[in-house]
């Protein structure tokens, strides 16, 4: 075969060879998109976790403040109960010791003159003053209170009622017996007689004078 003959042949094999297709993108398996995708799931996956433990650790910081508000709520209150509970027993401790007090202003005020000069006297007037010195040593204070005040049922214990001209109605005409209060704390009411006003007395002088004048 010559030259020629291998040329020609050559071209109707080239003629008749196919055309050589075009290379194609390389395809991505589903393990290779798995592959990709985990991390940034994972990463969500940890967001989420953080964010969950970051609201369990407020809540627990929350309900810890809770608690402790409520402790020291607990303790204040407790302490008021103690103190005011302490007030309490001793004011019913020297509230024993009163009507000692009231014999001794009650004898004295009732004392003949011919008593006065003897020596034991002035024995029972030091034992009424350090009576006296003693309670007020312990907080506790007597409740002045005037003829003619406003009577207060909060410190006042009315046992009565006296016609009085100078005294307004309802308002305090006598005192019977001194109250005390240790602080706040009342330990006795004042025992007090409320005015009737001088009404039934103008009342009697008008009857009298409608009858003719006052009777024999």
């Amino acid at each position: 075969m010559d030259t020629s003959e291998r040329r020609e042949e050559d071209a109707e094999m080239s003629e008749t060879r196919e055309p050589e297709t075009a290379t194609s993108p390389v395809d991505v398996t589903p393990d290779q998109q798995t592959s990709e995708a985990a991390p940034t799931d994972r990463a969500a996956a940890i967001e989420t976790e953080l964010e969950k433990e970051r609201a369990a650790a407020t809540d627990y910081m929350q309900r810890w403040q809770r608690a402790q508000a409520d402790y020291s709520n607990f303790r204040r209150r407790a302490e008021q109960e103690r103190d005011q509970q302490q007030k309490l027993y001793r004011a019913q401790a020297l509230a024993i010791l009163l009507p000692a007090l009231d014999t001794l202003e009650r004898a004295f005020a009732t004392l003949p003159e011919t008593l006065r000069g003897y020596s034991w006297i002035d024995g029972v007037a030091l034992a009424q003053l350090q009576l006296e010195g003693t309670l007020r040593g312990a907080g506790v204070e007597p409740i002045e209170v005037e003829v003619g005040v406003e009577f207060d049922p909060r410190r006042h214990e009315a046992i009565g009622e006296i016609e009085s001209v100078e005294v307004p109605a309802g308002r305090v005409a006598a005192v019977i017996q001194r109250g005390y209060a240790l602080g706040d704390l009342l330990l006795r009411p004042t025992l007090v007689q409320l005015s009737r006003g001088a009404g039934s007395q103008a009342e009697t002088t008008k009857t009298d004078n409608a009858a003719g004048g006052p009777g024999p």
